[in-house]
């Protein structure tokens, strides 16, 4: 199960691809920092029992839901903006859609309430007893540790392609196909049911 949460294509295969290919491996990796950082977070909220209750109050998966969704919407506005008008070369480097790669990575990583709600359902394996909170950390740990491995490949490989076209017209493309895809990560958020 985790790893096919892992390899399944969502917002954070998105962010590391993107800024890998356009800004480099020191980026994705950033990207993957972000990333990790919200795991931990995670790992947090299931060691104090506070994901089971995103789950319970419609209300505030809702919140998280709408702010995530939007948020994604941003950064695919953002990417399809500098597809279309793209910054010259010497300012390429510069161009950040949605803050850094750390903060996107951490920020998407938590504002996504569909991780927040499958790794709410990870305690379930381990039971009910007093080192439940701990074991549920534990498998929330080999989670993001699969998916650290993952992203570091995702992005070694993203960043040769992307030395290989520069800012060429395929870069452009990239990005805009990465804006549709962010715009499509949004609406699915958007329609997502707290089950």
């Amino acid at each position: 199960m985790s790893i096919g949460l892992v390899l399944l294509p969502g917002p954070d295969t998105m962010l590391v691809a993107g800024h890998a290919a356009r800004r480099g491996l020191k980026a994705g990796m950033a990207a993957i920092g972000g990333i990790q950082l919200g795991g931990l977070f995670y790992m947090l909220l299931c060691g104090f029992g506070f994901l089971s209750v995103l789950n319970a109050v419609p209300g505030l998966f809702m919140a998280v839901k709408i702010a995530g969704a939007l948020y994604l919407a941003w950064m695919g506005l953002g990417l399809l903006r500098g597809a279309i008008n793209p910054a010259p070369a010497s300012d390429a480097p510069k161009v950040r859609i949605g803050g850094s790669p750390f903060m996107q990575g951490f920020i998407s990583t938590v504002l996504n309430p569909k991780v927040a709600i499958f790794l709410a359902a990870l305690p379930q394996f381990v039971g009910t007893g007093p080192d439940a909170p701990w074991q549920g950390m534990l498998l929330i740990a080999i989670v993001y540790a699969l998916g650290f491995l993952w992203c570091a490949l995702l992005a070694a490989l993203a960043t040769k392609a992307g030395q290989s076209v520069g800012q060429s017209r395929a870069m452009r493309w990239f990005e805009g196909a990465m804006g549709v895809g962010f715009f499509g990560l949004a609406g699915r958020l958007a329609l997502a049911r707290n089950v």
